[in-house]
């Protein structure tokens, strides 16, 4: 199990808290208890998830830019890769380094909630993400073009603004946009939210 998710998992158990203020001036033993709660959490979870790094998943290659692709990468099901039937899969599509949003639609606005997304880095427009270990994972992605695909995931999401933090269970894929020459332009986002099942 890796400290850096433990930690990871801490921090966001942390800033739930009303009054949550700043992890990195909070008192050792404090930061030691959220561990604690931390580690269990991702021990029971462990049981009930399959995170890989999938080389048999190749990136998606565009011919005439994201741009022109962004429709069928928002409705097709020939570009998916986690088909859960009856079930409509959250999608967005991620340009360059950054990550930053060229188009979502209404699953993910309704895991996320209703905000201006597009045009932003992922980093912006989503900072509840930060210390979950996400940014550092589309990183990966982007910089290996190795298709990434998370199962029963923990992410903490804020859909309304100055609430708390919302729990979500999610299985999902990042996969490497490409164009002809092999260039990586963006990244391509996937997944279903199983929240509901998952507390069943």
């Amino acid at each position: 199990m890796a400290e850096d998710e433990i930690e990871a998992v801490a921090k966001a158990f942390y800033y739930v808290l009303e009054g949550a203020q700043d992890w990195e001036r909070e008192a050792e033993v404090l930061k030691k208890r959220f561990r604690r709660e931390a580690r269990a959490a991702v021990e029971a979870l462990n049981e009930y998830r399959n995170i890989t790094t999938s080389h048999d998943i190749p990136p998606l290659v565009v011919a005439r830019g994201l741009g022109n692709a962004r429709e069928l990468l928002m409705h097709s099901q020939e570009v998916s890769v986690l088909a859960v039937p009856g079930c409509r899969a959250f999608r967005t599509i991620l340009r360059g380094p950054e990550h930053t949003f060229d188009g979502a639609n209404n699953p993910y606005f309704g895991l996320v909630g209703h905000r201006d997304l597009v045009g932003l880095p992922v980093r912006e427009a989503l900072p509840e993400l930060r210390g979950q270990g996400y940014y550092e994972l589309l990183d990966h992605v982007y910089q290996t073009r190795e298709t990434f695909v998370g199962r029963m995931m923990r992410v903490m999401v804020q859909p309304k603004p100055s609430a708390p933090l919302e729990e979500h269970i999610i299985d999902f894929v990042y996969r490497p946009i490409e164009d002809e020459a092999g260039q990586v332009k963006g990244l391509f986002v996937e997944g279903y939210d199983r929240t509901e099942w998952a507390r069943a």
